[in-house]
């Protein structure tokens, strides 16, 4: 997942979608952000009612607020992988797909969906649209999409992942138009690598014979309907209407990105009018107060971000007590008592909207207070502790208050639940690489890719993956590698559920809940549509507008 500075918390997107585990770090916090979403928000919310949200950029300009702030504008290296760093450059840089709120991919800068013309080897093909130009005018052409290619795989480069990519071997483009991707093998996943983060076309006239590790880190010209104008660093970046975009032309002149950490300080920012659109991170009360901005718009929608507890099964041995633990959490009162019926529990590593592989194969798990503590016995007198640590990332409100409430309800079960927590940077980029935790609580970020390889197989033990469980099981190992090179639809979705069903089985992992993503802004704003994955709020940015 990331890893990266955070505020409050992080959320870790798996890498088969082209992310890796740094990609959005922190999600809420204060200054530099992570690489994860993970994250519950530390600081509390504004207050009720109030002024009315509006005023902003005035004109034909907006303000939004972010809580936190890119540390480059290159997604493809090692400190691009910022939630931030999404959010701005998807005004500026496009990919042949984009992901839309349902999970699914659109042709953003392709002329129609890619295809298959090959299963094995596996070849897909895609044209790119008639006319497209980068933001200084020139054309975009499949020249551009092979040379990005190179860069990523390039071993000077700095790349946070080369998933899939390393992969293919030929990149051919048979005319300015039309790229043809040939792979050593079947791959699933091949969507995953034309949309989303880091699966940009970046243009070759501008950057080639540069530093890729340096050039694109303060600047970036691209072919979004936005281009950049400035970054005041520590305030703000503001990007100003592509005149040369290929598509229909922005509405807004400008947009002004300014940078403020503090939850509570992004909520009444909008509630005095100063911005015009916030995405804050989770927390305690946090909906109540944005629903208590007069004239605000607020939607929220369940996110593919999820909350998990992950134990770490060579500290954890005893699979009774991990299922003793899993009884004895009652999720749904854990749940309820933080968010407040806005979200349910979760019952698999795959949301609901990852239709058709997705199964509740930890349904199971009901609370059932008189088995687990039968469970604990059996599992101490096979020579289990009954003592556990139960680690997070500091300052993270929600993540804490679930904390209490899940040591409380093991308490009542005969466990004694000690709570050891460190910053997000040193449980990220630390801790649970290092196997440093006994019981961990996190966030991972479903992609519209369902691959989970990186996660559960048993040669993915950090530094080769993010299998931060140490969970090894060869039977879900060939399950899910045999799912990451089924192209048929449904043979990949039953391979996954066996694997669903035999991981919930060894419980190197409990999943709680997703996490509610929120979206709110002023009145004369029109356009926002939340999308709960990897594309972030500003997705469609191109299509908001003002009035008055």
């Amino acid at each position: 997942m990331s890893d990266k500075k955070v505020g409050s918390d992080v959320e870790r997107p798996m890498s088969p979608a082209g992310l890796t585990r740094r990609d959005f770090l922190k999600i809420s916090g204060a200054g530099l952000a992570g690489a994860a979403l993970l994250g519950v928000a530390g600081c509390g919310g504004g207050g009720g009612g109030g002024q009315q949200g509006g005023g902003g950029g005035g004109g034909n300009s907006l303000i939004v607020a972010l809580d936190q702030e890119p540390a480059i504008l290159n997604q493809f290296i090692v400190g691009g992988d910022l939630a931030a760093t999404n959010n701005i450059t998807s005004a500026i840089i496009e990919s042949p797909l984009r992901i839309m709120p349902d999970l699914s991919f659109e042709p953003q800068l392709a002329d129609g969906m890619p295809k298959v013309i090959q299963d094995d080897p596996l070849v897909i093909e895609y044209k790119l649209k008639d006319g497209l130009k980068w933001s200084d005018g020139k054309p975009l052409t499949s020249a551009d999409a092979k040379w990005t290619y190179e860069q990523q795989v390039a071993k000077k480069n700095q790349i946070i992942t080369r998933f899939g990519w390393e992969k293919v071997t030929k990149f051919e483009t048979p005319d300015d138009l039309t790229v043809r991707i040939t792979f050593s093998e079947p791959f699933a996943p091949w969507m995953s690598i034309l949309g989303g983060s880091a699966t940009q076309i970046l243009p070759k006239h501008v950057y080639e014979g540069k530093d890729f590790n340096k050039v694109m880190n303060d600047e970036l010209v691209g072919s979004g309907p936005f281009k950049l104008k400035e970054w005041k660093k520590g305030q703000s970046v503001v990007v100003e209407r592509n005149e040369n975009y290929w598509g229909e032309k922005a509405p807004l002149d400008q947009i002004t990105y300014r940078f403020i950490p503090d939850t509570n300080t992004l909520v009444t920012s909008l509630q005095s009018g100063e911005v015009e659109f916030i995405n804050p991170p989770p927390d305690i009360g946090l909906l109540e107060k944005l629903e208590g901005i007069d004239g605000a718009t607020v939607e929220y929608k369940s996110g593919t971000v999820y909350e998990h507890i992950t134990f770490n099964v060579e500290k954890i041995d005893n699979l009774k007590m991990r299922q003793a633990i899993a009884y004895g959490i009652n999720r749904d009162q854990a749940v309820e008592q933080i968010l407040k019926g806005q979200v349910t529990p979760l019952n698999s590593f795959l949301v609901p909207e990852q239709k058709p592989f997705a199964t509740p194969a930890w349904e199971k798990y009901t609370y059932d207070k008189a088995r687990a503590t039968q469970l604990v016995e059996e599992a101490k007198a096979e020579g289990a502790a009954t003592e556990i640590t139960f680690s997070t990332t500091s300052d993270a409100r929600l993540r804490e208050t679930l904390q209490e409430v899940i040591q409380q309800q093991l308490k009542d079960i005969g466990i004694t639940v000690k709570i050891d927590n460190s910053s997000a940077e040193t449980f990220f980029g630390e801790r649970t690489p290092a196997g440093d935790f006994e019981m961990g609580e996190w966030a991972w970020l479903a992609n519209p890719d369902p691959s989970s390889t990186t996660i559960f197989a048993g040669n993915q033990v950090p530094p080769k993956g993010q299998n931060y469980a140490r969970y090894k099981n060869d039977e879900v190992t060939r399950l899910l590698e045999d799912s990451d090179k089924a192209i048929d639809e449904a043979e990949r979705a039953d391979l996954l559920k066996q694997a669903q069903e035999l991981i919930a089985e060894d419980l190197p992992m409990l999943p709680m809940y997703q996490r509610p993503e929120y979206y709110a802004w002023a009145e004369r704003l029109s356009g926002p549509d939340v999308n709960p994955t990897i594309a972030g709020p500003f997705w469609n940015v191109g299509e908001w507008s003002v009035s008055g």
